[in-house]
């Protein structure tokens, strides 16, 4: 019989996975929402927000007729929600608010990279499988500049190696309730800001057009799908940035045994809220002055090895030195 305990942390673990997963997939259409809104600001645009604005736009792309290409029928009808499924499992790693939940010895970079690699070739698929020129050539110019990026997550899974305890990201939160974190701290900024420019291809610039090239082949909830499991790609890249730059503010279970519930894990979900908003200022602050213009992939991958480079060597001389 079953410890009540153990019963216990199973269904606060349930509940805690819950809600993770209910914040990130209700807010992930509000986060590209604003994303967009602050891209065009930053451009000279003046109009006010609309948060609900995306929600609107997949539901209409949701329920516009269904079509697909009769050559690649069968792959466009499994792709599209091979991504997602790929996107949420990604989603369910990366710590929101709270630690606890379940497959949490699985946060490590590897696992969370490997499953977003896993979505973003699935949308490339998306473009290939109709054999149609536009969409075809939109796909190979992304998986061009997806291909030119892979240098960076391969440094940068190599440093957070040496940075986070365990190789997880529960181990990296719990040692910054516990430990200095000052020598890693500025690496660790550095391999969010790379891992940014590496996954995070949003925003109204050369980017989302090429996206909207690649699912010309689809229509109805096909599409609707598509656009969703890109927009849960680039959260969870920016959930990540979040968690590496600040882990104090998610919330340890074990604090939760000994303080009111409600209070940490309100207060944590407001945290996580500003931190995302943060977020997609910066994001759309990069494409718009930073990252604009027609060698957009090439100065992204350039910029990221850079700040994965410079993380490297901070951290070896932070530790030389200590």
């Amino acid at each position: 019989m079953m410890e009540p305990i153990l019963l216990a942390a199973r269904m606060q673990a349930a509940l805690l996975a819950a809600c993770h997963m209910a914040l990130v997939l209700l807010t992930t259409p509000l986060w590209i929402g604003l994303l967009r809104w602050m891209a065009t600001v930053m451009e000279g645009e003046r109009r006010p927000p609309d948060p609900a604005a995306h929600w609107r736009a997949l539901r209409r792309a949701w329920r516009q007729p269904g079509v697909r290409s009769a050559a690649g029928a069968h792959v466009t009808a499994l792709a599209p929600w091979l991504a997602l499924a790929a996107a949420m499992g990604a989603a369910i790693l990366v710590p929101s608010f709270s630690l606890g939940l379940p497959g949490s010895d699985l946060s490590d970079l590897l696992v969370v990279g490997g499953l977003l690699e896993m979505a973003f070739l699935a949308l490339l698929v998306v473009a290939f499988a109709a054999g149609l020129p536009r969409p075809g050539h939109a796909g190979l110019r992304v998986a061009t500049g997806g291909f030119m990026l892979q240098p960076v997550l391969l440094l940068a899974c190599a440093i957070l190696g040496m940075c986070l305890p365990d190789g997880t990201l529960a181990g990296l939160v719990r040692q910054a309730h516990v430990a200095d974190m000052n020598l890693i701290r500025m690496p660790l900024a550095l391999v969010a800001g790379a891992l940014v420019l590496a996954g995070v291809e949003e925003g109204n610039g050369p980017g989302a057009r090429l996206f909207s090239i690649m699912l010309d082949d689809l229509a109805g909830p096909d599409r609707a799908v598509a656009q969703y499991a890109r927009d849960l790609l680039a959260v969870v890249w920016m959930m990540l940035a979040r968690d590496l730059i600040w882990p104090e503010s998610i919330v340890e279970p074990d604090l939760l045994a000994h303080a009111r519930i409600v209070g940490p894990l309100a207060w944590a979900v407001v945290l996580w809220g500003a931190h995302m908003l943060l977020a997609c200022g910066c994001v759309a602050g990069m494409r718009v002055f930073v990252l604009s213009g027609p060698r957009h992939a090439t100065w992204r991958a350039g910029l990221g090895l850079l700040c994965a480079i410079m993380a490297g060597v901070l951290l070896f001389a932070g530790r030389g030195m200590g």
